[in-house]
């Protein structure tokens, strides 16, 4: 033999790819656990975003009604006015629901 070298047995190269191929495998998946997590923050981040989006959404769709309203839904935009039929439409509409029924 040449000198510098020495004899590796055949049970000691099954040994060294054996444990190189376990470091490979346990690299491997903690990388792919590292994707995991960043896919995970990465969706949870989205679903924030787009519930921010619909907020904004919202206050800007409420803004824009505001803005074609009158000048009285304007000043009092909390009062609720309720208008209600004078008896004789209400009257006029519940004889003409019997009549057309049949």
């Amino acid at each position: 033999m040449e000198k510098g070298k020495k004899e590796i047995s055949v049970d000691d190269v099954l040994n060294m790819v054996s444990d190189k191929t376990k470091r490979l495998i346990s690299d491997i998946e903690r990388e792919e656990n590292g994707e995991r997590i960043e896919t995970v923050d990465s969706i949870i981040n989205d679903i924030k975003g787009q519930k921010e989006q619909t907020k904004l959404n919202k206050i800007k769709f409420a803004n824009e009604i505001k803005s074609g309203l009158g000048v009285k839904i304007k000043e009092k935009p909390n009062e609720i006015k309720v208008y209600v039929k004078p008896w004789y439409k209400k009257l006029g509409e519940s004889i003409k629901n019997i009549f057309t029924k049949f």
